[in-house]
């Protein structure tokens, strides 16, 4: 897929897909917040499954949203009114209780009518992931450039791009895009939801003729169950070196990681191979942050190069650099109210 090919990539809108999936559950019938994600195609999705039906969808008076329960049979909040009024509308449905719970075994159902919109946008990483490089740079280089995305709202994003210097590691170039977000963040799905901004970005900074021969991405890279993070997807997409920084391990083991020392690293495993490194940073916190190739550079020099970026501070500078003038942005676009 090309940069425009990827541009023009549209991902489903699942707020729709699950609002069909929760019409079809009949009277006198419950299911759970997994069930419905299973139905959009991975049970990953049922914690924005269930704040998407506690806080944001679109309430009117004929929606059954009120059907969605707990797999323990616990009823759980409910956006139009309190876990009384929930319980009323469902015995007024026929359902029934045990413990003041719901007879799961009399009304659960877990079967629905889907096109299993994840399924497919896990299709699309695999194919991706195919055309990931980890083939090493001739050499490392001087100036490196970091993105990151921060939101002025739901909906709204602002993604920022540093350049900074390796040897003083000194900010001396940044930019920022912004556009609205059509994708809610679900556990490694995040580039369905961020690529679009740092795609628009990349764009902008190409324009600029400031695109580094590295640059570091928050996310991860190949340290992902599908070997494709956000900084691996975008490389491929965006044709660009990329290296996957991330504040949480999704993937791979690590030997004894809590004697981690501050300045220590470790290798990432799965099944013998390294595919990562995580790294205690600082002496100011506990956390490792998770270092590895997105796309054109392998495993040692991603390693090395990040080492090199760190500054002080828990994740190496072009990425709090970024963090910090995305926020920054951020703010000031939800003080302004302006709509992207």
């Amino acid at each position: 897929m090309s940069t425009n090919e990827a541009q023009a990539f549209e991902v489903p809108c699942l707020a729709t897909e699950l609002a069909g999936l929760v019409a079809q559950i009949p009277r006198g019938s419950v299911t759970t917040y997994g069930d419905l994600a299973q139905a959009l195609g991975d049970r990953a999705a049922a914690r924005w499954v269930g704040q998407f039906l506690q806080q944001q969808h679109h309430h009117h008076g004929d929606c059954v949203c009120h059907r969605v329960v707990r797999a323990d049979g616990q009823l759980g909040r409910h956006q139009a009114g309190t876990e009384g009024d929930k319980r009323q509308q469902l015995e007024r449905e026929g359902i029934t209780w045990q413990a003041s719970r719901v007879r799961m075994d009399r009304h659960r159902v877990r079967h629905f009518q889907s096109t299993r919109p994840l399924v497919a946008l896990r299709a699309e990483q695999t194919v991706c992931a195919d055309r990931v490089s980890l083939a090493p740079l001739a050499q490392l280089p001087a100036v490196v450039g970091g993105m990151d995305v921060s939101y002025a709202s739901r909906e709204q994003a602002v993604a920022a791009f540093t350049l900074v210097d390796v040897p003083t590691a000194k900010l001396v170039w940044s930019t920022t895009v912004c556009c609205k977000v059509r994708f809610p963040y679900i556990p490694t799905y995040l580039a369905f939801r961020e690529l679009p901004v740092l795609l628009k970005l990349v764009d902008t900074v190409r324009q600029a003729g400031r695109l580094p021969a590295v640059t570091l991405v928050d996310g991860a890279g190949v340290l992902h169950p599908r070997r494709l993070g956000i900084a691996s997807m975008l490389g491929v997409l965006a044709d660009m070196p990329t290296i996957g920084v991330a504040k949480k391990r999704l993937f791979g083991t690590i030997d004894n990681a809590q004697a981690l020392l501050p300045g220590q690293s470790r290798p990432v495993l799965d099944q013998g191979v390294q595919w990562g490194t995580a790294l205690l940073s600082t002496r100011k916190t506990r956390k490792p942050i998770y270092i590895s190739p997105g796309h054109q550079i392998d495993v040692p020099q991603a390693d090395r190069l990040v080492c090199r970026l760190i500054a002080g501070h828990r994740l190496p500078e072009p990425l709090f650099e970024a963090d910090r003038i995305s926020r920054q942005a951020a703010r000031r676009l939800a003080a302004d109210g302006i709509e992207t």
